[in-house]
């Protein structure tokens, strides 16, 4: 079982920004993708598939950054 510190020592936030301005920050990929309304932005699946940040498309990018 983890503990409270453990769980907030782990935890992270996912950064979107478009043209080097910050949209907003979420909890998951998935709200990410629900929040963009752009046709020619990658899915769900795509974005779990990378296994490096920043994730870079088009003038999209996403950061994942620790929570502090």
């Amino acid at each position: 079982m983890t503990t409270y510190k453990e769980r907030i020592k782990n935890l992270h936030y996912f950064v979107l920004l478009k043209d080097c301005e910050v949209l907003a920050t979420f909890g998951s990929l998935k709200k990410i993708t629900d929040f963009v309304n752009d046709d020619n932005f990658p899915s769900y699946w795509t974005l779990v598939r990378k296994n490096s940040y920043p994730i870079e498309f088009e003038n999209y990018k996403i950061f994942k950054v620790k929570h502090h």
